[in-house]
């Protein structure tokens, strides 16, 4: 991959001047290239260990857990780290998703197991994004999720499909999908910002659309969708920049929609047949099924029904939860802590929407965080959502100001005062 150093754009990590004394601007990292990728390729080796074969997946899992741990305490003791923050966030979250399997210990195997991985595996993972420090780590991150995405795209072509559906490592479609799309989404944020040269970009495009369409997998196929939108939405709404870019991306979605309503027979049967006939998928299924028993479920136990413990209330005892992550958490850990989380979502989304106006980082995690909400709606039970805690705490680190240019206020209502003093907004 080819990583382009646009000169007329902000410097990543390098402060172009020295900002007027009681500015209220923030704290410009200028951790070195070496420092940026430990930091990225920790956070995504924890999002994607499970996406290769075991043994190679619990060295990388391994080798994140030594890289995080001390960058994270590191980060903690820096004066002007905004790490705490992320930190402080993250723990609020996960305290008030814990809280029913505290007052109500989970009774069956799979409900201890999941409430064991909450506040472990997945607790640390989201955790970890607290390491990435600004902007240029951010950029560092998304690249590094590139190239795990290609690593997994070319395992997936490479292997020999099951039941019609590629499976690269041995990894279920559904997360190997996951992971594909949400590179596929930092690539085209990274060829928005001029990071990555048109022709690397559109080859790669190719190869990761081509990956995420042999797995078969139609929720992460309508996340990957979803997500580019927004990813190029947000750059329209940028003050600090408006490029050609943008309208070109969105060109390039257009006449890929509609080539794929004219020929549909393209597309891999699973895929194919939801565009054909979508009602079959949303009424005919067996996920139409989990949310036909999940809404009653809901409005009987307000206070849930326990952590694992849907599949013996919905009588649907081949599945342990519903695929869907919104209707899980309202069911097995009540009104309160499906209510707290849907609304937490919603505020770092709003708040995200808010920076894409100053902050070009602000889209790529609005884009991220719209590609999990949708994922996590198809598949997958809560621990399967590292991918969106990790969203919303890259949505916290955003919202704190650490991913702002030099010269722009961290808030937007200071920009006034801040061009009085004579900063540049």
């Amino acid at each position: 991959m080819v990583m382009q150093d646009n000169r007329r754009s902000s410097a990543i990590g390098t402060v172009r001047g020295v900002a007027p004394a009681g500015a209220d601007t923030p704290v410009r990292r200028t951790g070195g290239l070496v420092s940026a990728v430990l930091r990225a390729t920790a956070v995504v080796l924890l999002l994607n260990f499970d996406q290769f074969t075991r043994t190679v997946g619990r060295g990388f899992l391994i080798a994140a857990v030594v890289l995080a741990v001390p960058l994270l305490l590191h980060d903690i003791l820096r004066p002007s780290s905004r790490a705490r923050t992320v930190i402080f966030w993250v723990l609020v979250v996960f305290g008030v998703l814990a809280l029913p399997g505290f007052l109500h210990p989970p009774e069956t195997d799979y409900g201890r197991q999941k409430f064991m991985l909450l506040l472990t595996l997945t607790l640390f993972a989201t955790l970890a994004v607290a390491v990435l420090r600004g902007r240029r780590d951010v950029e560092t991150f998304a690249a590094v999720f590139v190239v795990s995405g290609v690593v997994l795209a070319i395992a997936t072509l490479n292997g020999d499909p099951q039941d019609g559906r590629a499976d690269g490592f041995g990894s279920n479609p559904i997360w190997l999908a996951r992971a594909i799309g949400g590179a596929l989404v930092a690539l085209t944020w990274l060829y928005l910002q001029k990071r990555v040269a048109a022709w690397w970009a559109a080859g790669l495009a190719v190869l990761l659309g081509l990956a995420l369409f042999a797995t078969g997998s139609r929720g992460p196929l309508l996340a990957t969708v979803v997500a580019l939108f927004v990813l190029v939405l947000a750059g329209f709404r940028l003050k600090l920049r408006r490029g050609r870019r943008e309208w070109v991306g969105l060109s390039l979605m257009g006449a890929l929609v509609l080539a794929v309503i004219a020929m549909p027979s393209l597309l891999p049967p699973r895929v194919y047949a939801l565009l054909v006939d979508p009602s079959e998928e949303m009424f005919d299924t067996a996920r139409a099924e989990m949310r036909q028993v999940s809404v009653p479920m809901i409005a009987e136990h307000p206070g849930g029904v326990g952590y694992g413990n849907w599949s013996d209330y919905s009588g649907m005892l081949v599945h342990n939860y519903p695929h869907n992550l919104w209707l899980e958490l309202p069911a097995e850990a009540g009104w309160f802590v499906g209510g707290a989380f849907i609304l937490a979502t919603l505020i770092v989304a709003a708040g995200l929407w808010r920076a894409t106006r100053r902050d070009p980082v602000a889209g790529f995690v609005l884009a991220v965080l719209a590609f999990n909400v949708v994922a996590v709606s198809t598949s997958g039970d809560v621990n399967a959502g590292r991918p969106l805690f990790a969203a919303l705490a890259l949505g916290v680190l955003v919202m704190s100001g650490a991913t702002l240019p030099t010269g722009v206020p961290a808030r937007a209502g200071r920009t006034r005062q801040a061009g009085l003093r004579g900063v540049t907004a």
